[in-house]
């Protein structure tokens, strides 16, 4: 399997402003030194070495991600702003020809879900067809809301590609294609939300954004640490740091500490930081990172748990 990342943020879109793009381009002339600029080599070994916040973003879209088996059949995971740039990018495939297939996974419908699904190219086009699956047994209702003419100029009806709904219960054993299998799991979150599994050949990565554990759920944690064990990827939310975490009960989001303590009890492979704050710029998000590095390394001095720090455009193969 493959996952990419179209949109990393967390409730609501975060674009780049003018000043921190001047501001990193001040920093990376204070740090360069005339060998660093003398050919296109140098550069690139240059911009290579400085830290990710001075030389690339995180990318300010909402939550959008990719799964792909290993015949590159499409399974979506939610439609945030960063679903604009991914149905760009699959126009050159089947889907600007009107043959496109996709499985549509619905996590929850908060608005930075839901927020780029109106500006999905693909959808308009007859032919292709997606397949929306959710454990919620009105999400085409919800859907369509989104759609009233009092919030957006289109209705739903007017998306002329093939939509249908599939309903999930929790738990239940769904296929996706030929390869991959997936199966939900409840997340505490206000309004709810789900988390999936998705297996193929022994491998397994779980998406389980927009979940809430704190100090007193770690005490009754069993089924959760069943349902995450021995996965290759975890993508996790950890918009907030701990102490934030600690003011915002119920505002349904975790930490990286919350996050790192699961991944090692349950023997993650690689735990992913995923739904990030709005308000932390690309500086704040390497801090946070580094500081869950460090957080890591007083519980996994060997190193058995790897942390990536999600960003527009990664992709893991497992």
């Amino acid at each position: 399997m493959k996952i990419k990342f179209w949109g990393v943020r967390g409730s609501i879109g975060s674009p780049i402003r003018p000043e921190s793009v001047k501001h990193k381009i001040e920093k990376i002339l204070s740090l360069a030194s005339p060998t660093d600029i003398q050919n296109e080599q140098s550069i690139h070994s240059f911009l290579d070495s400085l830290s990710f916040s001075s030389s690339s973003t995180y990318g300010g879209n909402t939550t959008c991600v990719e799964i792909r088996d290993k015949e590159g059949n499409l399974i979506i995971i939610d439609g945030g702003t960063g679903l604009r740039e991914l149905g760009n990018q699959i126009m050159a495939s089947d889907f600007g020809k009107g043959t496109g297939h996709a499985y549509w996974i619905l996590t929850h419908t908060h608005w930075d879900h839901i927020q780029g699904i109106p500006f999905f190219v693909p959808l308009f086009l007859p032919g292709n067809h997606f397949e929306f699956i959710s454990c919620m047994n009105d999400a085409e209702k919800r859907l369509e809301h989104q759609f009233v003419f009092t919030h957006f100029p289109v209705s739903f009806d007017h998306y002329a590609a093939k939509k249908t709904f599939q309903y999930l219960e929790e738990g239940e054993t769904i296929a996706l294609g030929p390869h991959i299998q997936a199966f939900s799991k409840a997340v505490r979150h206000p309004g709810g939300s789900f988390s999936y599994r998705f297996m193929e050949e022994g491998k397994a990565i779980i998406f389980a954004s927009d979940a809430e554990f704190n100090l007193e759920e770690m005490e009754n944690i069993d089924t959760y640490i069943d349902y995450f064990r021995d996965a290759d990827v975890l993508v996790f939310d950890t918009q907030y740091t701990f102490e934030e975490s600690l003011q915002k009960i119920d505002w349904g989001h975790s930490s990286a500490s919350i996050a790192t303590d699961i991944a090692l009890r349950a023997k993650v492979k690689k735990l992913v930081m995923f739904h990030h704050d709005p308000s932390y710029d690309d500086e704040k998000l390497d801090l946070v990172y580094l500081r869950a590095l460090k957080y890591k390394e007083m519980f996994d001095p060997h190193g058995k748990l790897e942390i990536i720090m999600a960003y527009e455009g990664l992709e893991i193969e497992v």
